[in-house]
């Protein structure tokens, strides 16, 4: 798929065509998000570390983790903690980004503050793959949408 079709597939799409959209597919469109954030992603590079599904650099060209754990229905705090103590021990980086297709506990989302990682959940994927699919939402003003 082009990048043309993935973001107008990204612009409308459900959390249920998220939940069943094709390993790849999916990768491809978290790289492009990615890179509509500003970072370098290629969804098809060989990371060649286990768990880690894709590398990404910011604009600086810091090196981020990528983990995508669609499987998961509830991110815990645990499980984050893991994937930090993975970015510095096992991967020797500092930042990371894992999405899933469920929620986030509080606890988990504690960790944004706490370290350089990103989560996102089921909610905001959807939201950041729509805006960078070229969504637009609506803003209602106070007097029932007019200016």
């Amino acid at each position: 798929m082009n990048e043309q079709e993935l973001r107008t597939l990204m612009r409308d799409i459900t959390l249920e065509q998220i939940h069943t959209l094709p390993p790849a597919l999916f990768k491809q469109m978290v790289a492009l998000l990615l890179r509509s954030l500003g970072f370098r992603a290629d969804p098809d590079a060989d990371t060649e570390v286990d768990g880690v599904d894709m590398l990404a650099w910011d604009v600086e060209g810091k090196p981020w983790v990528v983990v995508l754990r669609r499987e998961i229905a509830v991110l815990d705090e645990p499980t984050v903690a893991q994937f930090v103590r993975d970015l510095h021990q096992t991967y020797g980086i500092e930042r990371g980004i894992m999405v899933t297709c469920g929620t986030l506990t509080p606890e988990a989302r504690a960790w944004t503050t706490r370290a350089h990682v990103y989560l996102w959940d089921a909610d905001r994927l959807q939201k950041m793959l729509q805006l960078a699919g070229g969504k637009r939402w609506k803003i209602e003003t106070e007097n029932g949408g007019q200016p």
